[in-house]
């Protein structure tokens, strides 16, 4: 390629929508092959689209094309980029009324006489149509893991430094084997698009394997690193309880009865609810004797409050007076126990207060309603021991009015009286059985 012709990086182009048309739009060159050209618009304004050669020419930039500012003077004129389109270069002159102020110059576009800025007016393009006959084109294809780094500023960077100092007309992320479905490229990006001279190519795929090696132990390092730190962070936010779906707080002498034995409850729970259930961790300085947190990790708040409600252990103190505290009390705790048994309860101690229940929510409130009609028996029970109590008295009364005033035990002496009664009893001979032997008397053996 003759020097001059193309300027040396080919990303930048203008293209124009028909043969013949004055009017020529910016555009990014993504692929040349053959006789067809693929490209890009800066925002995505337009969809990316395949064009014939012919409708594409290297961008101009006014720096390197400075217009002559005379009165009738043929330029091209910039326009920005719109909604409906990217910027776009129009064929126009300079006004007979231009003068320079502010800088800012009158020109003429399409009959029309507009102010544009100095920096928007450039002398007219001479590049050509894009000749596919004087490139050559090489795609070079990244493995998967580097395709979505293919998309990222630090690639067109790389590959930036790999065309200069190659000497290469282009170098992008491009498709190895492009496609075009009504005109819009859709496919994913999987090489790398090298167009120039073969020998440029040559030295640049080389630099290129090179980079592309390096890239894919850093890429590699890079999605370590980062599973590492989602791992970290995932590890503190659950010593921390942030990511928990629900946590609640339990005594610190129930987290034992909590876990259950082996932690039984806990494994009972995870498999019956699909959840993850975690004791967060407490300072080395921090009181024993402070509440400790619960956390539940799930994906629904459903099964976390079913989980809670299966773990959670709380306390409820039943209030007694004392009176009432040793007749339940009475058989050796037999109700008591009873009570725990049927109603679930994880314990259930005395206190001077009371009976001081700990078990699940539901168990508490079946518990209570079991002690309560107990104790409403409180009340009939204890005239029941009165009336007993005085029936027992009234017969003791009636047996002393009917003994002879002789034989009316002295109230002083009378305990002693019957122990000795007693005494004596013990002391008489048993009564024999039939044939004159006693029960249990020994038989002697027959001829003895």
């Amino acid at each position: 390629m003759t020097p001059g012709v193309v300027p040396r990086n080919l990303a930048f182009v203008e293209v124009r929508q028909r043969a013949g048309a004055a009017t020529w739009y910016e555009a990014i060159l993504r692929d040349l092959q053959l006789d067809k050209v693929w490209v890009a618009f800066d925002r995505g304004i337009w969809p990316s689209r395949e064009l014939s050669c012919q409708h594409v020419r290297a961008r101009v930039f006014p720096v390197d094309s400075p217009p002559q500012l005379i009165a009738g003077a043929e330029v091209e004129v910039r326009f920005p980029a719109t909604e409906d389109g990217p910027a776009h270069w129009s064929a126009g002159s300079i006004s007979h009324n231009a003068c320079e102020q502010e800088g800012r110059i009158f020109v003429i576009v399409e009959g029309r006489e507009v102010a544009v800025a100095l920096d928007a007016v450039r002398a007219p393009s001479q590049q050509v149509p894009l000749n596919p006959l004087a490139f050559t084109r090489a795609a070079v294809p990244v493995g998967k893991e580097l395709h979505g780094w293919l998309s990222l500023p630090d690639a067109r960077g790389c590959l930036e430094q790999v065309r200069s100092t190659t000497g290469l007309h282009l170098a992008t992320p491009g498709v190895e084997h492009p496609r075009g479905g009504n005109g819009v490229v859709v496919q994913e990006l999987d090489a790398v698009i090298l167009i120039g001279g073969e020998a440029a190519i040559a030295r640049a795929s080389m630099v290129l394997k090179i980079h592309l090696m390096h890239q894919a132990e850093v890429e590699a390092f890079h999605r370590r690193r980062a599973k590492k730190l989602a791992q970290l962070k995932e590890l503190e936010a659950k010593g921390l309880g942030e990511d928990a779906r629900l946590s609640f707080e339990v005594d610190a002498d129930l987290i034992g009865r909590t876990c259950g034995k082996g932690g039984e409850r806990v494994k009972k729970v995870e498999k019956e609810f699909n959840v993850e259930v975690r004791i967060q961790e407490t300072p080395q300085d921090a009181d024993p004797s402070e509440p400790r947190k619960i956390l539940i990790y799930c994906d629904s708040d459903a099964d976390a409050e079913g989980a809670r409600r299966e773990l959670e252990l709380r306390k409820q103190l039943y209030p007694l007076p004392a009176e009432r505290i040793t007749w339940f009390q009475r058989s050796d705790n037999r109700l008591i126990q009873d009570v725990t048994r049927k109603a679930g309860l994880a314990a259930a101690t005395w206190t001077e207060s009371g009976l001081e229940l700990c078990g699940q929510q539901s168990s508490l409130e079946d518990a209570v309603l079991l002690l309560d009609s107990h104790n409403e028996y409180f009340l009939v029970y204890r005239e029941m021991d009165r009336e007993q109590f005085m029936i027992s008295q009234s017969f003791e009364e009636l047996e002393q009015a009917n003994r002879p005033s002789s034989f009316r035990p002295n109230p002083c002496t009378s305990k002693s009286r019957e122990r000795a009664q007693d005494q004596t009893k013990a002391e008489a001979p048993r009564p024999r059985g039939r044939g004159g032997r006693g029960r249990g008397a020994r038989v002697r053996p027959i001829g003895a």
